[in-house]
């Protein structure tokens, strides 16, 4: 039964058994979608729960993009909702999915039980701006607004600012994601207003650090606001391109009560269920005098319209039976940098983490999800490479092992190779400019990481097409001439794209991109080269990133073939051999590249704040040439302007910093533009201005 009252509030009770559960959906897998949904809640079911959390849209898919435009989308997904309230039986469960009301779509969350569907709540604060691009397809709900939504098949239920007063044993309520973020947040009204339990549920995205910032604010949350405090998140690559860890808390007055596994290969799930002591929390509100002065300005309207109760005939209370706390005084030991990266450990995918691992390792599993996912969500059976005996192919090619590791736990090393070998094809294409030193270090990590490993010479390919264009054009190509220096590099890297693009179609696998964050800022890169394949799996990864990681990676797993990767300065190798030609030679440093990045891309700043701000970090490196630096600068924002074509052009990559230049949900950067030259000429007067101190 469900009833709608105003600024009800719940009798008392003892306790409520609270689960929240990741899901690793699949955009438009409408039965494959419910099915994982079913088998949550017969899991929270098994553990006793009343009510049960899961994730934003999680019966859609997050990553909908314009099929949230289509009719056909906001049907099934209702439709979806009910077969969801019919499988909740007698416990109450939240789930996401997107509505259209008054012909604009929302993203909203269902409180469902009993074949029921008792209430609709909707984001108010929409994610929009970086990858986020909630403002295209949905509407924000306004603050205090509370209708009725009516269905395609008829049936109405309230929508809105809505609380839930779970039997009278409890009540709840709701934030979307974004909501939760924000500094004036709807689940502190809704606290004020008598919510107990407060669910975030969300699709945050996979970014290194973001983890430690969540478990904060939702800690913090839980103790400022006086709650039980759940968030969830989606699990896995939906759709590609933003990977979801699976986030999952569950906390109470600051103190965190469970934390979910994050990156789980093992099943498509992850959960998390407690017996909440709600008689707590109401102490800690009767106790706190500033928490009942904000409880009557709310009273009042000071914070806007009280939220409309919805009454859900259901019992949910429990006995309570939470463990006794430790004594007050005993300060509880934290004995990992990070609880929910500790199950690899358990299975023996790793020894347990520092502080100083958790960065490399949370990249390291990212990516390994999205190439895991990518996989499985489209049917193709591997993956091929064009092992270069480099940096960036070996990186790429450590990272498509871990993923067979952290997929098939329980295969031995022989058992693994084979699969390895089976599904996975790297190649080394070499021409007279190649080393042997990179073609021993590509055999090295391709037999290393188990993949099938294939090994030519592809002069006569670079040497014909060199030969026709010289006929066509009418004169010789002369490694002299810059013009032509430019074309017999890029020849090789694009004769070797037109081979390993062959073996992968022969192998019918996805053929994986090289391109690193730093070389696609400055679009050193060759397109139909370098540049070809469907997935770039580090696209996102700065090149000053991949050593150290790579470093890790030998220490933690035990590769020796990186060493002959890391034995000799990075290269492209397309020039003579006599040239040692060198990456940084060809560029700048790259630690200087780096930071130049980040500080015009993240920070948005132009190159004379770059140089006033970079100047003192890198002055002892320039050896005090400050327009040594600055031209450095220049051209980097020139090199960055003239690449966008390049990066419009890129495969589908996977987001792991808080920033990428991905044009298609990050750096959205324009391709035709007036550069920079009137603030470069700003920062040369800086210069100027220094030398004449």
């Amino acid at each position: 039964m469900t009833q709608a009252t105003s600024g009800g509030r719940p009798g008392p009770g003892t306790a409520v058994r609270i689960a929240g559960a990741t899901l690793n959906q699949t955009v438009g897998d409408w039965s494959g979608n419910l099915a994982r949904i079913e088998r949550a809640i017969d899991r929270a079911r098994a553990k006793g729960a009343g009510l049960l959390v899961l994730p934003e849209m999680c019966i859609s898919g997050y990553s909908l993009g314009d099929r949230l435009l289509r009719a056909g989308t906001l049907r099934r997904s209702w439709d979806v909702l009910g077969d969801v309230a019919r499988a909740a039986g007698e416990m109450v469960v939240c789930a996401g999915l997107p509505i259209r009301s008054d012909g604009v779509v929302y993203n909203a969350m269902a409180v469902v039980s009993g074949g029921t569907i008792h209430g609709l709540v909707c984001k108010e604060n929409l994610a929009t701006g970086d990858v986020e691009y909630e403002g295209r397809w949905y509407q924000p709900w306004e603050a205090g607004r509370v209708d009725e939504y009516e269905a395609h098949d008829g049936s109405r239920v309230p929508v809105g600012n809505l609380i839930f007063d779970l039997g009278g044993a409890a009540s709840l309520a709701m934030e979307i994601c974004e909501d939760g973020w924000m500094g004036v947040r709807p689940g502190s009204r809704y606290a004020l207003a008598g919510a107990e339990i407060v669910g975030n549920p969300s699709a945050s995205w996979f970014a290194v650090g973001k983890h430690r910032t969540r478990r904060r604010m939702v800690e913090q949350i839980s103790l400022e606001d006086h709650c039980a405090y759940v968030y969830t998140s989606l699990l896995g690559c939906d759709a590609t391109r933003l990977v979801f860890d699976g986030s999952l808390f569950l906390a109470t007055e600051g103190e965190m009560l469970a934390e979910g596994r994050r990156f789980v290969f093992d099943d498509d799930m992850e959960m998390v269920c407690k017996t909440v002591d709600l008689e707590a929390v109401r102490q800690k509100r009767m106790e706190n005098g500033s928490w009942r002065q904000q409880v009557a300005r709310q009273v009042a309207g000071e914070y806007g319209a009280i939220p409309t109760t919805v009454y859900v005939d259901v019992d949910v209370a429990v006995e309570n039976t939470a463990s006794r706390p430790p004594p007050y005084w005993d300060e509880p030991v934290v004995d990992s940098a990070d609880p929910s990266l500790d199950h690899f450990a358990e299975q023996g995918l790793g020894p347990v983490l520092t502080a100083a691992d958790v960065s490399f390792f949370e990249v390291e599993l990212a990516l390994a999800m999205g190439l895991r996912d990518y996989l499985a969500k489209t049917g193709v059976r591997g993956y091929c490479l064009a092992l270069s005996g480099g940096r960036d192919s070996t990186m790429v090619a450590l990272l498509v092992r871990r993923m067979f590791t952290y997929d098939n736990p329980k295969l031995d090393k022989a058992q693994l190779d084979a699969l390895v070998h089976d599904r996975f094809t790297c190649a080394y294409m070499a021409t007279v400019n190649s080393s042997t030193h990179t073609r021993d270090a590509a055999r090295a990590a391709g037999t290393e990481v188990g993949s099938e490993f294939l090994d030519g010479d592809i002069d006569s390919v670079v040497n014909g097409v060199r030969g026709i264009s010289e006929g066509m054009l009418g004169r010789n190509l002369d490694w002299e001439n810059p013009v032509d220096d430019l074309a017999l590099q890029n020849v090789q890297a694009r004769a070797r794209s037109v081979i390993i693009w062959m073996i992968a179609n022969v192998r019918q696998f996805v053929l994986l991109a090289t391109s690193n964050l730093s070389e696609a800022a400055v679009g050193y890169a060759t397109m139909d080269g370098d540049t070809s394949g469907g997935l770039a799996p580090i696209a996102d990864v700065p090149k000053g990133m991949i050593g150290p990681w790579l470093r890790w990676a030998q220490r933690r797993y035990d590769y020796p073939s990186i060493d002959k990767v890391l034995g000799v300065p990075a290269s492209a190798e397309l020039r003579p051999q006599e040239e040692e030609q060198t990456d940084e030679d060809d560029l700048m440093p790259f630690v200087v590249l780096d930071e130049l990045m980040y500080y015009f891309v993240q920070k948005a700043m132009d190159p004379a704040e770059i140089f006033t701000s970079l100047w003192p970090v890198f002055r002892e490196r320039y050896a005090g040439d400050a327009r040594a630096f600055a031209d450095h600068t220049a051209r980097f924002v020139r090199m960055l302007c003239r690449a966008q074509w390049k990066r419009e052009r890129f495969a589908i990559s996977f987001r792991v910093l808080p920033f990428d230049l991905d044009p298609k949900g990050g750096f959205r950067f324009p391709p035709v533009q007036k550069g920079f030259e009137e603030e470069i000429a700003e920062m040369y007067a800086l210069v100027d201005a220094l030398e004449a101190r």
